[in-house]
């Protein structure tokens, strides 16, 4: 087999995750075990450099990381060993913050527009002339008594989410759209009507079966590194002494291609995307027809009795998922036997299963395959999220009485969330008229569906009269602000985290700065501080603290922590956790479940109440019915070194993925006649991009699919590959966004920053939760 550079690149990236816990396997002598947390040693003094502990925001997962600083400057990001989560693991991404703060083109100052809107001249101003400016927008906003013209979004930093709230009710405006609940609004809308949760935590470390919809952990779940690496244990070798003898759990994927999780399976098993459902519907019949189901456990802790549940279940038959789905009857029957007989048992299931039309109800369908097996919240299996909660310092703004118009909940009763792809089409529809849009790390133009609508509305000056981008770069979005403010990174700012803990015991994560913030940047916390002051009117009752002080009011209602030492503990260690308190199971058991009727509902009235399927069913996906043979299913996926749109420009993780090609079945590929490298259109209702494909046999021969977090426009040099001369003297090495000649020539023919395929995805929403069906998009491919 012949090794390009970029094939090892890649091979390194795919081991990057769970490069400590392949350590696992090996004799854990010490003296072959690298020293947790990656300590490092000035190269002038040879003394070690003091860590700074703090919590990484990259990605999602939130792992517990370290800052060593020489002479001012950040020079290496390495793991945090004491976080409960993360325990001493990093990824790439987690590294490459270095990139982020450090990136040549980086907003440092406030920067007015001075041109026409989206033309890129600017001129620099103070940040005195910046709030004067915003300050003056917002005051004839609130002087003309419609505080509704301001609209506020974010959806990146789920960490500030209550903080900018606050602000905007504070204006006296509803639209605050800033919630962007993990595995998004159709997972959560599911799981609360389920069980009262707004997701799961499959205790995979302790479980023997994990059964895998749509999912693909070991490149892209919303906990990754800390999720992976209990897998990889299951997978392997049980962590405690006690365990070691105990056989690897099985781990069984359904997927449409062969991810980095389905190839590392026991089985992979294609399938018809937004079938996922109904194949579980189709073990839960094989389950129950058995005698296999916890009878005990549906009876005392469902709304819905075992006999009324199998009859439910009846014509959802292996055959007739077989008929829908491909997925053969007679490997639904081993398998749905094998699951029930293994406990404990878990499911697996995020945007492959979540991210269509029936993406509610698919969900509902893979939770009951735990619910009827007993699986609930105990060791190994269907867990519920164990955090803690933050006080909201007095005294808190009210919510306004006005309803928004824009948050698209009038279509949806049932959604849980704020609609955050439909904001500005609702904007352009004539929902709201609006004076003011600022957003906060939100780049709808590349992150939304339609991205080209996106961008024509905000040019358009009658529809987006002023617009204030918060944000560190010049996204393709700020790319069309009238005024963009330099916010701090992650890297440079302070923030307080609870996210859920895998070992089944909460705790606290603080984020701190390991750098003063560069140039002119400001925390978000600070900025909208300073705003709610000079604005006046009362908004500054809300704000009479620092950010620091905020975070002590947040933690202040955890009795553990402040016992501890409170905010001193945390800027000493970064996180806290009870040490005395065991790992919490069937917690369900004192106080119910967060539920109407305080049980699980495999029978929800909330559903049934609004027109819909009270039970867990299979709901097909109307624009599937219609595909001709001469159409395609389109899904994305997120590469394992990326997060969507916010990291191609680290150097570091564009140099191993700048290109996304279209995955396309040898047996399609023969059907049109297509070649490796091949130039194709790929064309939708919403629109046609042209990219290159690669023939693989791991993928269904009815999808195609392609990567997410390529095809910048803008972003900065290196997001769009162009190499340039900075401080940084790697930039002009940037080999990827150039002609290439020798060796390697033919493997590189797909040069620069690739393709960005959300622009040809409709927009499309799940009809319970709202959510954007980013799977169902049925596309023509033609040959260039």
């Amino acid at each position: 087999m012949k090794f390009s550079r970029r094939t090892f690149l890649q091979l390194g990236a795919a081991g990057a995750a769970s490069l400590g816990l392949d350590k696992i396997l090996q004799t854990q002598s010490d003296a072959m075990e690298l020293i947790m947390g990656g300590a490092e040693v000035s190269r002038t003094t040879g003394k070690h450099l003091k860590p700074i502990p703090s919590t990484c925001l990259n990605c999602y997962a939130r792992c517990g990381n370290y800052g060593f600083n020489a002479y001012g400057t950040l020079i290496k990001i390495g793991p945090n060993p004491e976080h409960p989560n993360s325990r001493g693991r990093m990824c790439a991404k987690g590294q490459a913050g270095l990139n982020l703060v450090y990136d040549p083109d980086r907003i440092l100052y406030p920067m007015k527009r001075v041109g026409p809107r989206g033309e890129g001249k600017w001129q620099r101003i103070t940040w005195e002339e910046a709030y004067h400016e915003v300050a003056d927008r917002m005051k004839a906003v609130m002087a003309s008594g419609r505080h509704e013209e301001f609209v506020f979004q974010s959806d990146r930093d789920i960490t500030t989410q209550d903080f900018t709230r606050r602000f905007v009710h504070a204006f006296g405006s509803p639209n605050a759209f800033v919630n962007h609940p993990l595995g998004g609004p159709n997972k959560q809308l599911a799981q609360q009507l389920t069980w009262g949760a707004d997701f799961e935590i499959p205790d995979v470390a302790n479980s023997e079966y994990m059964l895998i919809f749509g999912s693909n952990p070991f490149e892209a779940h919303y906990l990754r590194t800390s999720f992976v690496q209990r897998m990889v244990e299951a997978r392997s070798i049980r962590r405690f002494s006690a365990d070691l003898l105990r056989p690897k759990a099985k781990m069984v994927t359904f997927d449409v291609r062969v991810s980095q999780t389905s190839g590392r399976s026991d089985e992979w098993h294609p399938i018809i995307p937004g079938t996922d459902g109904l194949v579980a519907l189709a073990m839960c019949h094989v389950i129950m027809e058995e005698g296999m189901e916890d009878s005990s456990f549906i009876n005392t802790w469902t709304n819905y009795s075992p006999d009324a549940l199998k009859q439910h279940l009846k014509d959802y038959t292996p055959e007739l998922a077989e008929k829908i789905s491909g997925v053969p009857a007679r490997e639904i029957r081993r398998i749905a036997k094998e699951f029930a007989s293994a406990k404990p048992s878990t499911t697996i299931s995020t945007g492959g299963v979540t991210k269509h039309w029936n993406g509610v109800y698919s969900e509902r369908c893979v939770a009951l395959l735990n619910i009827i097996t007993g699986n609930i919240d105990i060791k190994g299996g269907y867990c519920l999220p164990k955090y803690y909660t933050f006080n909201e310092p007095g005294p808190v703004p009210p919510v306004p009485r006005m309803k928004s118009r824009l948050n698209g909940l009038s279509n949806y009763p049932l959604a849980m969330t704020e609609l955050h792809h439909n904001v500005l089409p609702m904007i352009k529809e004539g929902r709201q008229r609006i004076k003011i849009y600022m957003t906060y790390q939100h780049n709808p133009v590349y992150s939304n569906p339609e991205g080209k609508m996106m961008e024509l509305i905000l040019k358009d000056e009658d529809l987006i009269p002023y617009y204030v981008c918060i944000d560190s770069f010049m996204t393709e979005s700020a790319a069309l602000a009238d005024l963009v403010l330099p916010a701090a990174t992650y890297i440079e700012r302070m923030e307080v985290e609870a996210p859920p803990a895998f070992e089944m015991v909460p705790f606290v994560s603080l984020r701190q700065p390991m750098i003063p913030p560069l140039g002119e940047s400001v925390p978000i916390t600070d900025i909208l501080i300073e705003m709610a002051r000079r604005l006046g009117g009362g908004m500054e009752k809300y704000f009479k603290f620092d950010t620091e002080g905020y975070i002590r009011e947040r933690i202040s209602g955890i009795k553990p922590l402040m016992d501890a030492g409170g905010l001193e503990y945390l800027k000493k260690n970064a996180v806290f956790y009870d040490k005395t308190v065991e790992p919490q199971y069937e917690i369900f058991r004192e106080k119910g479940f967060n539920t109407p009727s305080g049980k699980i509902e495999i029978y929800s009235r909330r559903m049934e109440e609004q027109g819909f399927n009270p039970l867990p069913s299979y709901d097909p996906i109307p624009v599937h019915q219609t595909i001709k043979d001469s159409e395609l299913y389109m899904v994305i996926h997120q590469w394992m070194v990326h997060t969507h749109d916010r990291t191609a420009n680290c150097m570091w993780l564009s140099e191993i993925v700048h290109d996304n090609p279209v995955y396309i079945n040898s047996m399609t590929a023969k059907k049109f006649d297509l070649k490796n490298y091949d130039r194709v259109k790929v064309i939708s209702k919403a629109g046609e991009m042209e990219t290159s494909v690669r023939v693989v046999e791991g993928i269904h021969p009815k999808v195609i699919a392609i990567g997410d977090s390529c095809g910048h426009w803008g972003f900065g040099r290196i997001a769009q590959a162009e190499a340039f001369k900075s401080q940084d003297p790697n930039t002009h090495l940037l080999w990827w966004g150039k002609e290439k000649e020798g060796w390697w020539a033919e493997e590189e023919r797909d040069r620069g920053s690739g393709v960005h395929p959300k622009p040809i995805i409709p927009i499309l929403s799940d009809p319970l939760g709202g959510g954007q069906c980013w799977m169902d998009t049925k596309v023509r491919i033609v040959k260039v």
